[in-house]
């Protein structure tokens, strides 16, 4: 039986507009508030739900937030980016939509601290961009997503097949051909995303010395570590976290350097949490 392909997922998600604007002002070191504002300002429920979240206690600001222009310059362009690009991804891709809910949510917090733990490193190291790095972190399981939302049972296999086997949840996924990895990557191919972030969500954990954009793949590694490892969400991989001994050369780090970050990201780990649980409760209005 040939491997399964994204191909065989009948209906499947067309990237929102507003969504493929954001990912691409990644890509224009002179966008500003004023563009993002010019993005998402006919779409009222994600402005909404990003005022509710920059005047949420994650930030704890004194002064109501009432424009997008405003929360850019108290949160932070690129973090009102980062923040509508999270709820547009949770808003099509919803857990409510999910066959377990539960599991779905816990899910998306791993991508958040994925996400957050990819910005740490990526300022630590210098290896890429910090705002490229929190967008690879925040899409790097959306295979997962695609998996638990439209193929339930295959991704149920997976995990039967850890169970049954004794094995591990990669091993699992290559012995069934039906890895989250080529998912992704497959996704973010059909999405017409920018090279560096299909080769970031399809390879994290899979690297080779030569690989093409290594140093953001090992960055994005290191973070799907660092949040299995600090037991931040629930990516549904029940191994062992891992590191692969090329992620730190790519990074230019060393082991102390990367216990730094991940102190860093344990501080940061109520607030993630806060945010996450923000997001959750206005999808669950919406």
């Amino acid at each position: 039986m040939p491997p399964f392909s994204i191909k065989q997922i009948r209906s499947l998600p067309t990237l929102p507009n507003v969504m493929n604007q954001i990912i691409h002002t990644l890509d224009d070191p002179n966008s500003s508030a004023a563009d993002l504002e010019r993005i998402i300002r006919n779409d009222q429920a994600i402005t909404t739900k990003l005022l509710a979240v920059a005047n949420s206690a994650y930030y704890g600001f004194q002064h109501e937030i009432t424009t997008v222009r405003r929360a850019a310059v108290a949160v932070g362009f690129n973090e009102v980016r980062n923040i509508c690009l999270g709820l547009t991804l949770m808003g099509f891709l919803h857990p409510s939509t999910f066959a377990d809910r539960r599991a779905a949510e816990m899910l998306w917090l791993h991508s958040l601290a994925a996400s957050e733990a990819a910005r740490i490193l990526a300022l630590r190291s210098r290896a890429c961009e910090p705002s490229q790095a929190f967008t690879a972190g925040l899409l790097h399981d959306i295979g997962k997503v695609i998996m638990a939302a439209f193929v339930p049972d295959k991704a149920k296999s997976v995990l039967d097949y850890v169970s049954q086997e004794g094995c591990g949840y990669l091993e699992a996924e290559s012995a069934l051909e039906f890895s989250h990895e080529n998912m992704g990557r497959d996704l973010a191919g059909f999405w017409d995303l920018p090279p560096v972030l299909m080769q970031a969500i399809g390879r994290h954990h899979s690297l080779e010395k030569e690989m093409g954009h290594l140093p953001l793949v090992a960055v994005i590694h290191a973070a799907d570590f660092l949040a299995r490892d600090l037991a931040l969400g629930d990516s549904g991989n029940g191994d062992a976290p891992v590191l692969s001994p090329l992620a730190l050369p790519a990074m230019g780090m060393d082991l102390a350097a990367l216990d730094d970050c991940r102190r860093e990201l344990r501080d940061l780990a109520p607030k993630i949490r806060e945010q996450w649980e923000g997001m959750m409760q206005s999808r669950r209005r919406a």
